[in-house]
C-alpha cells in the first residue's frame, strides 16, 4: 500500500470532478501498485478519505437555498458512486497491465491472467527455438524454465483468487 501516500493528496486534489476524479484516481493507485488487491484497495482507502472530506465540506459549508439538502445528497450518492468507479478502473487497469523492468542481465515482467492458456498465448513469442520446459512445483506455484537460444526463459506462476499472478524473467545468455 506504499502508493497511498501520493494518492490520498491526489484524490483531495481531484475527487470535486464527479467521473473524472475517480477514474484518475483508479488509474494512479494501478500504476503506482503491482499487485491487483492492493491497488483495489489502496482505489477504496484513498477514495474514502476524498469522499468523507468533501462530504463533510459540502454539509457544513456548502448551502444553496434553491436546492436546499439537496445538494448534500448528490454529493453522498456521487461519492458512492465515484469509490465505486475508482475501484472498478484500478481493477481492470490492474488486470490487463504487463508491468516490464530491466533488471542487470534479465527483463522481468508480471502480469495477470485468467487461465494458463492465456499465460501461454503471452509468452508463445519468446518460444522460438526453445528447450522443452522443465517444472518446478512448490505448494502455491509453479516455476518453469526454458532455455532458449542466447537467453533463458523462466516463469513462475502463482494462482491469486480466479486467475494467476505471473512473473517472467528473461536472462540473457545461458544462465
Amino acid at each position: 500500500m506504499r502508493s497511498l501516500k501520493y494518492s490520498i493528496p491526489l484524490a483531495l486534489a481531484i475527487w470535486w470532478l464527479p467521473i473524472l476524479g475517480p477514474i484518475i484516481v483508479g488509474l494512479a493507485n494501478s500504476f503506482l501498485e503491482r499487485k491487483l488487491y492492493s491497488s483495489i484497495i489502496s482505489s477504496i482507502i484513498s477514495s474514502a478519505i476524498a469522499s468523507t472530506v468533501y462530504i463533510f465540506l459540502a454539509v457544513k459549508f456548502l448551502f444553496v437555498p434553491l436546492l436546499g439538502d439537496l445538494l448534500q445528497f448528490l454529493s453522498i450518492i456521487l461519492s458512492i458512486v465515484g469509490i465505486g468507479i475508482s475501484a472498478f478502473v484500478a481493477f481492470l487497469v490492474s488486470r490487463h497491465m504487463v508491468y516490464s523492468y530491466y533488471n542487470e542481465n534479465s527483463l522481468n515482467m508480471e502480469f495477470y491472467a485468467k487461465d494458463q492458456d492465456e499465460i501461454e498465448d503471452r509468452l508463445r513469442p519468446f518460444y522460438e527455438n526453445c528447450s522443452s520446459p522443465v517444472y518446478s512445483f512448490s505448494e502455491n506455484k509453479i516455476i518453469v524454465k526454458r532455455k532458449c537460444s542466447g537467453f533463458t526463459l523462466e516463469y513462475e506462476m502463482t494462482k491469486e483468487g480466479k486467475g494467476y499472478r505471473v512473473k517472467v524473467r528473461v536472462i540473457q545468455g545461458d544462465a
